[in-house]
């Protein structure tokens, strides 16, 4: 009978289509004909086919596909019990003779389904790579700003460290003149001892005035060099200062210390 129906009936169907058609009867939902590739498609022979019930080769149990209409992703059991997957188009067809039948169309979309899956692993690996790429920035960003303000910090040790050293120099250089003029001061107050009281007294007050601005210039150089020493950061004895600017500290202090000074006394 099955043969009769596809023939009679559904052959031109069966002969055209390149997709899965199955053949059911409505009332009793077994299947009484299909076409070749519906038998591929489940790797059956077709006579293994007819007589299943609708039931016995689809996984969805919890699904009505009786009703006329479009039906996506419709799992099929196929006869190792690997789903296939397709996508399922239902209309009801009355034969005289026949009786109410079914008449289901299939379209395979495993492999489409397949690639759907690839291209969401893909895209979610994307995502991540892409996500890892923003962290991946936002650390070198974070990175470049702390090498930036430790970069603006070492050359202000840098500077600190130059300034004290010139400071100290210069300092150096002055305290030589300075004690020079101390000395002199000495010993010109013990030659005004021996002068006579009349021009003692003068002499005397002109040098102790001369004595207080030695003190001064004595005192403003001590602040000085107290004061480059107190703005120093602790850690800039272990600074090493580029070559270029050692090279030209070096070249400085050598000039400063062929500066000539001359003890006037």
């Amino acid at each position: 009978m099955a043969d009769k129906i596809a023939r009679e009936v559904f052959g031109l169907l069966f002969e055209t289509s390149t997709e899965a058609v199955f053949i059911v009867d409505r009332e009793t939902q077994r299947i009484v004909s299909a076409n070749v590739r519906a038998a591929e498609m489940l790797s059956r022979e077709v006579d293994s086919v007819v007589g299943l019930t609708l039931g016995d080769i689809a996984y969805e149990s919890d699904r009505d596909l009786g009703p006329p209409g479009h039906y996506e992703d419709v799992a099929l059991r196929g006869s190792d019990d690997y789903p296939v997957h397709v996508e399922l188009h239902v209309a009801h067809v009355d034969v005289e003779g026949h009786g109410a039948l079914t008449a289901y169309t299939a379209r395979d979309t495993s492999e489409r389904r397949l690639l759907e899956r690839e291209l969401v692993a893909k895209h979610t690996a994307l995502f991540t790579a892409h996500a890892e790429l923003e962290r991946a920035h936002a650390q070198l960003s974070e990175t470049k700003r702390e090498l930036e303000i430790r970069n603006e910090e070492i050359a202000m040790l840098a500077w600190r460290a130059a300034m004290g050293e010139l400071v100290a120099g210069i300092a150096h250089h002055l305290n030589n003149p300075v004690g020079a003029l101390a000395s002199t001061l000495r010993r010109l107050a013990g030659l005004v001892a021996t002068f006579p009281d009349g021009q003692r007294s003068e002499v005397g007050r002109l040098l102790g005035r001369v004595d207080q601005i030695a003190r001064r210039i004595e005192s403003n150089v001590a602040a000085i060099v107290h004061a480059s020493r107190s703005n120093a950061n602790p850690e800039l004895h272990h600074l090493e200062l580029p070559p270029e600017l050692a090279r030209v500290l070096s070249t400085f202090a050598g000039q400063l210390e062929e500066i000539p000074t001359k003890d006037r006394s």
